[in-house]
């Protein structure tokens, strides 16, 4: 599995196929080409993704998985102004409707929801205690889980305090929290499962305002080219084994037929 980086390898890797592709009979040079998917992933997904991208290209040889992990809203925006993807699973449904030009259709996939995270070791109890002499961070009111945690916040109705900063994304705001910058921060429930050890969560009141359906769709680009290994990673990831080892994250799912 490779996360997709541009540079002069790519370059080279790319002429010295052109090169072969010529001095080879049509039916070699095809036989010969490397198979690829492109996927655009919310980052509140990179640890589990890049475990299943593994299994899945361990049990088809020769098959490249390349995932970008970002902010929904900024990796939709990419896919709008014309990033070359297959697969885009993002974190919520305004990202998803940025990106429609290429993902018209896509389908429910997991719920995630926002917590107030604290160190283990932390005073912190309530999420009212963010208006005392408290510093914390939640994501950019932009991405998915800036949009749930304001919508946490504003059915809570106990806060009258602001962070100190709004994250570009989910990964970044947990980032500061880790690294001990704040006192506390807003983020996935998954994260603060993925890192147990070190931080502990407050849950919001209202579980359904903290929460954010993810989509996943298949790219208009991939069905045109006809990419067989876009449609089989794209079932293997809405399998009931892929979907079981995001529940075991964190990651809430409807069901599991």
């Amino acid at each position: 599995m490779e996360i997709k980086r541009w540079g002069s390898i790519t370059a080279r890797s790319g002429l010295f196929l052109i090169i072969a592709s010529l001095s080879l009979p049509a039916q070699s040079a095809t036989a010969a080409t490397p198979k690829s998917v492109s996927v655009f992933a919310a980052s509140s997904l990179q640890v589990q993704y890049i475990a299943l991208a593994k299994k899945f290209e361990a049990a088809h040889p020769g098959i490249k998985i390349n995932i970008s992990f970002g902010s929904s809203a900024t990796l939709a925006s990419q896919i709008a102004f014309g990033a070359p993807v297959d697969i885009f699973v993002s974190a919520d449904d305004l990202s998803m409707a940025t990106a429609k030009s290429e993902f018209s259709k896509s389908t429910e996939y997991v719920t995630n929801r926002v917590v107030l995270a604290v160190p283990k070791d932390s005073k912190i109890s309530k999420v009212r205690h963010l208006n005392g002499k408290v510093s914390w961070v939640q994501c950019a009111l932009t991405a998915p889980c800036g949009i749930a945690a304001a919508n946490a916040l504003d059915a809570e109705g106990k806060v009258s305090s602001s962070p100190v900063s709004f994250e570009v994304s989910a990964s970044s705001t947990l980032a500061k929290l880790l690294s001990g910058s704040v006192d506390a921060a807003i983020v996935y429930k998954t994260d603060v499962i993925a890192n147990s050890t070190k931080i502990r969560s407050i849950e919001f009141s209202n579980a359904r305002a903290a929460s954010t359906q993810y989509l996943i769709g298949l790219s208009k680009s991939s069905v045109e080219k006809k990419n067989r290994w876009a449609d089989r990673f794209l079932l293997y990831l809405k399998n009931s084994a892929s979907r079981k080892s995001l529940a075991k994250a964190g990651f809430e799912i409807d069901s599991l037929k």
